[in-house]
């Protein structure tokens, strides 16, 4: 009995020191394994950070503004008795708009041209008396008077009717008609239309006071518009205001932009009213347009608007050696933007150069394309991983695979303009 006791204790002592023997080598060969572990390399694409001549622009919004535009009212009250133009029509300067009654007037012109005939006879009379000695001086003189007096009321009637029959002020584009015929309007608050001059325009847009510095007169801008994408426009800045707003500390300034013919964008290439330019490696062309050659071409239909809106850059002094990087290899967090820095370390066992990241925190600039000024963190000539950064952590071993890249513009040096 003692035994089989004896059998049974050393055999449960075999089997139980066994199992904790086994547990106690697998613990070890586990931790021997992760102190050994390296993760396998992370496949990434890189970009080398360069230095170009950025051309940095001042963006804004503004809004096209007539150069001329006013509602058409009337100076004297009366009935309209007639309408010489259709809603929407291009008026030239001068043409006649409406007629108001001015049966009484013309009536008053008769009478005084009549009255001017005899004060003109009178004088006439009251001359040839005093040159003969017949009459004094006095006679003349007051025949004179009463001449000129005529000649004011004739002069004066006259006056009264070309108010009465209202003309456009200069060319432009007119609105919707505010009156009918037979209506009866007053000065100054009937309003009869709308008239916009539509070329040339300005385009009016504010910027804050700290950048009045960087803007002068005759500094051009390029502007697009919602409906023609892949097209810029171009102007010039005529006008900065002589103040600044106190309430929210921006200065308004306005620039003069030649207005785009709408018949010219039918078929835009062969048009000979606008010119297209398209820049070497640039995504957007360039539509130039000119308010003399549409004014020889009696050009009434036109492509902006006054009211409209438009995206505006104000054209910069190139700056050299500008550090940029792709924006796709920047990573941006409420804590702040980084890029992962690609170093080499210690070769593997087939001689090859092991590479590792490191993060890196930058100062960011202006965005053009798709690519990011680098104001602080990176210098020229350092490798940065531009894709696949969501894996990656310090010390993350990496291989390089840039068959695939993205689109962007071929030479750097035209990023800006």
């Amino acid at each position: 009995m003692k035994k089989r006791m004896t059998i049974m204790l050393i055999a449960l002592f075999i089997v139980f020191g066994g199992l904790i023997g086994f547990n106690m080598f697998k613990a070890y060969m586990i931790k021997r394994y992760f102190a050994t572990y390296e993760p396998p390399a992370v496949t990434v694409s890189s970009v080398e950070a360069k230095t170009i001549n950025w051309h940095p622009e001042i963006d804004a919004v503004g809004n096209f503004l007539a150069i001329n535009g006013v509602d058409v009212n009337a100076e004297v009250s009366g009935n309209v008795v007639k309408i010489h133009f259709n809603s929407g029509e291009y008026v030239k300067k001068g043409e006649p708009l409406i007629d108001i009654d001015d049966s009484v007037e013309q009536a008053t012109l008769k009478f005084n041209r009549a009255e001017l005939t005899l004060k003109e006879i009178s004088f006439k009379r009251q001359s040839d008396l005093y040159k003969r000695g017949a009459t004094p001086s006095s006679s003349v003189d007051e025949a004179r008077a009463n001449l000129e007096q005529a000649q004011a009321n004739v002069e004066k009637t006259q006056a009264e009717i070309n108010q009465k029959h209202i003309k456009a002020p200069f060319t432009g584009r007119l609105g919707i008609r505010q009156v009918n015929l037979g209506q009866f309007i007053n000065p100054g608050q009937t309003m009869i239309v709308s008239l916009q001059s539509m070329d040339p325009l300005y385009l009016e847009f504010y910027l804050p006071e700290q950048l009045f510095k960087k803007i002068h007169i005759n500094q051009p801008i390029s502007f697009a518009v919602d409906g023609f994408s892949g097209m810029q426009f171009k102007g010039k800045i005529t006008a900065i205001n002589s103040k600044v707003d106190p309430n929210t500390h921006n200065i308004l300034v306005q620039a003069t932009v030649p207005n785009c013919p709408a018949s010219a964008f039918n078929a835009i290439e062969q048009s000979s009213l606008i010119k297209i330019e398209t820049e070497e490696n640039s995504r957007l062309k360039t539509v130039v347009c000119n308010s003399e050659l549409n004014d020889k071409n009696n050009v009434d239909q036109f492509i902006f608007l006054p009211g409209m809106f438009a995206s505006i850059d104000v054209s910069q002094p190139p700056v050299p050696n500008t550090v940029v990087l792709p924006s796709t290899a920047i990573s941006y967090s409420l804590y702040g933007n980084s890029v992962f820095v690609i170093e080499k370390g210690k070769k593997d066992k087939q001689g090859k150069d092991i590479l590792t990241v490191r993060r890196v925190f930058v100062s960011t600039g202006e965005q053009r394309g798709n690519y990011t000024v680098i104001k602080k963190g990176i210098k020229a000539g350092q490798l940065v991983v531009s894709s696949g950064e969501l894996k990656l952590q310090n010390g993350t071993r990496v291989t390089i695979n840039n068959d695939v890249k993205l689109e962007d513009i071929k030479d750097p040096d035209k990023l800006g303009q």
